[in-house]
């Protein structure tokens, strides 16, 4: 039976772990748009200067999932970003226990009244999730993909509660 902890800072040991879960330019476009595949220790190490609770799920001592905030506005609200799970598991819960702890970080630790994300329309697994989770669209853009295909990058919050 699988081991899973709970969630806990990643840590630059963790970096080379991380960049795994990211496997094709795709990914790497849902997870990090503006990232250069192949995703590497050093574009992770400029991400955590500028994002903060960067998080990893373990199972059985393996990274298995990551996560982090941006562009936190006091009392106000914070973006969780960079959400990935490990290709092989995926379907298995590990994106919805990470994001409800990410939430709690954003209402619990941070004390914010919304959590807001941003999901391309055609990442499905993650838009379905996040909807679960009562996230609601605000805004939408359009963007180019990894392919430079027009695709819609929808904007969602969350309020505490």
């Amino acid at each position: 039976m699988p081991v899973f902890t709970t969630p806990r800072p990643a840590c630059p040991a963790d970096y080379p772990a991380i960049c795994r879960l990211v496997q094709s330019p795709r990914e790497l476009f849902f997870v990090y748009p503006s990232g250069r595949w192949p995703f590497t220790v050093a574009q992770l190490e400029d991400l955590a200067q500028v994002r903060r609770d960067l998080t990893v799920l373990d199972l059985d001592g393996t990274v298995a999932a990551f996560a982090n905030l941006y562009d936190l506005e006091p009392g106000r609200h914070a973006f969780i970003g960079n959400v990935v799970v490990a290709p092989g598991l995926r379907g298995r819960g590990l994106g919805r226990r990470l994001m409800e702890y990410m939430l709690s970080r954003v209402f619990v630790h941070h004390g914010l009244a919304e959590a807001r994300l941003s999901v391309f329309s055609h990442n499905v697994p993650a838009l379905l999730l996040y909807v679960d989770l009562g996230f609601v669209p605000y805004a939408a853009e359009v963007r180019r993909d990894h392919d430079y295909r027009e695709v819609v990058l929808l904007h969602m919050r969350r309020e505490a509660g």
